[in-house]
């Protein structure tokens, strides 16, 4: 399992906050309008060169380094139910819509960009005064709630008294017969398939496992002052008419009002392989682009794109070196180099299974393997840079005291549950006990304060990830043995059996999109396997598990099969 935390942010004061952070950032102009076009110098010449921005005003913004993030206005295109409108998207709590970006993607064809269309969609917003709350399962947070950044550890969250409560409903067959019965007064583009594979429309998730009596719904509050709610797994363009019927058939549901109904909206995106891992555009020097127009779907993809597209517009202009996030580095380094080498012909999310290092990539560790970086970037201030080193001192510190300590198996035997019969008596450090099965952090440490004069334990803020680096330690060892095999090219040529079934059964780490994109390609080996849009390395190294039935081994013979392999 992974450890992923997660925050119920209130709209309001986010928007609040952000807007003040911006305003008064030191050497930051914010400029409002609506960016009409690019700017070059000779726009017929083979090699223009980037001047700037011009808004719909006339305004003229002149920079060597623009970054475009469009969202879902790029030409984008409104549905609900028979109706479609031009706009980027509507105002959260009224019909009134914000008008798409036409001469921004005209601009980007100019450029002989490849460019085509996804969509999207968002749930109706409801009343929060109009549902039944004390029938429905509550989503309590975490007491005391944990703050994202250890810059806050001591602080602890800043409204931990102040929290809101999400609450769980389901679907049911009532649900699902109304969405099947009123399937046609869906435009088109909502039955087809443009849309996210993992957050999909409640149609889709009705069509795609009709063998499901029920999906879950998370009725999120939007904030402190605002009765808004977002039934977080209902998006689809249904007629206004048809979604109150599908939320009124839900429980907890049955007297809601709806504030605004959801839509899709289908909008341009580029493709991403033409841009670097910088996320600047090849054909256009200066011209970086993030968020959706990437080909990714997801707020947090964006944030991540938008980091590495910023850091690298101000490098580039202050003539450094480049910050490129590496697959071992990064949950952004994987979304990145899927983008920039496979493209995107769906909109893309990001997920641990679609890094082969994600043992090594947890939110606990973050802090260390990234900060370092940040602050050679210029990203991170000397205060957030000790903290991190003073943090990293911590675990190293833990982890060369649970190396050091050691004991008789017997002794350990007779102070832990071991949960193994004991049928030798080596020595064991405290590190060997915690990898041996579900003995704790608190246990060995307790054991060792009774041995160890002016024992210290772990701090809170380095303890989960001395706990992780402990338990997964021999896994994290396998797992980056496995990748460097990969990536010295000595597993692909291994050659795929004929007669495999990219099935869950047979292939339960690989995803629908990823099991589906093998089916139809039958590649013969694994590099084949790696040239399939979609297919990560974590992938390739699942199949190669399979078909061998163990762990790195050695290169196969030009005529030799795997199936030969598992054979002997």
């Amino acid at each position: 399992a992974v450890h992923g935390p997660r925050a119920q942010a209130d709209r309001d004061l986010y928007k609040k906050e952000m807007s003040s952070m911006m305003e008064s950032y030191p050497g930051l102009r914010v400029v409002e309008g609506s960016a009409f076009d690019i700017i070059l110098d000779d726009p017929e010449s083979p090699n223009p060169v980037l001047k700037g921005v011009l808004t719909q005003d006339g305004t003229e913004i002149i920079a060597s380094k623009v970054i475009v993030t469009t969202g879902t206005f790029l030409r984008g295109r409104c549905f609900l139910g028979s109706e479609v409108y031009s706009a980027g998207r509507h105002l959260r709590d009224s019909a009134e819509v914000e008008p798409p970006s036409i001469g921004l993607a005209q601009s980007l064809e100019k450029l002989e960009l490849n460019m085509g269309r996804l969509k999207t969609g968002t749930p109706p917003r409801i009343d929060g005064r109009t549902i039944d709350w004390d029938i429905l399962e509550p989503q309590a947070s975490d007491m005391p709630p944990q703050p994202f950044s250890f810059m806050n550890a001591e602080r602890g969250v800043k409204m931990k008294d102040n929290l809101i409560v999400c609450r769980r409903t389901d679907t049911n067959a009532v649900t699902h017969s109304i969405v099947t019965e009123n399937a046609h007064t869906l435009p088109e583009i909502a039955r087809g398939n443009s849309g996210p594979r993992y957050c999909p429309s409640l149609y889709k998730k009705v069509e795609r496992f009709s063998h499901r009596e029920k999906h879950p719904v998370w009725l999120e509050p939007e904030g402190l002052n605002t009765d808004i709610v977002y039934p977080n797994g209902l998006s689809g363009p249904f007629p206004p008419e048809i979604q109150l019927k599908i939320l009124r058939s839900i429980k907890g549901l049955s007297s809601v009002e709806i504030v605004r109904p959801g839509y899709d909206v289908e909008y341009d995106f580029v493709d991403p392989r033409s841009l670097k891992h910088t996320l600047e555009v090849k054909k256009l020097p200066g011209l970086y682009l993030a968020g959706q127009i990437c080909g990714t779907t997801g707020y947090e993809e964006a944030a991540a794109q938008g980091i590495v597209a910023g850091a690298n517009a101000a490098l580039a202009a202050r003539e450094e070196a480049p910050l490129i996030l590496g697959r071992d580095q990064a949950y952004i380094g994987v979304l990145i180099d899927d983008l920039v080498t496979k493209g995107a012909d769906e909109p893309y999310r990001m997920f641990t299974s679609r890094a082969e290092h994600r043992l090594s990539l947890r939110a606990d560790n973050a802090d260390l393997r990234l900060t370092p970086l940040g602050r050679r970037k210029g990203l991170v201030s000397e205060e957030r840079y000790e903290r991190a080193e003073e943090r990293r001192d911590a675990v190293e510190r833990s982890l060369r005291s649970l190396r050091k300590f050691r004991m008789p198996i017997s002794k350990w035997a007779s102070k832990v549950e071991v949960g193994q019969k004991v049928q030798h008596n080596q020595l064991k450090s405290a590190l060997d006990m915690m990898n041996m099965g579900d003995i704790s952090l608190d246990a060995v440490e307790t054991v060792m304060k009774q041995d160890v004069d002016g024992f210290e334990p772990t701090p809170n803020s380095a303890r989960n990830t001395v706990l992780a680096e402990s338990k997964y330690s021999g896994l994290i060892e396998r797992q980056r043995n496995e990748v460097d095999a990969w990536e010295q090219r000595e597993l692909g040529w291994v050659r795929l059996p004929p007669t495999i079934e990219y099935t869950h059964e047979a292939l339960p780490t690989l995803s629908n999109e990823e099991l589906e994109k093998l089916a139809k390609a039958r590649p013969a080996t694994l590099n084949e396997a790696s040239e399939i849009q979609g297919i990560t390395p974590s992938a390739l190294l699942s199949l190669y598990r399979h078909i061998t039935g163990r762990g790195v081994g050695r290169k196969l013979a030009p005529d030799e099969s795997a199936e030969e392999v598992v054979a002997s």
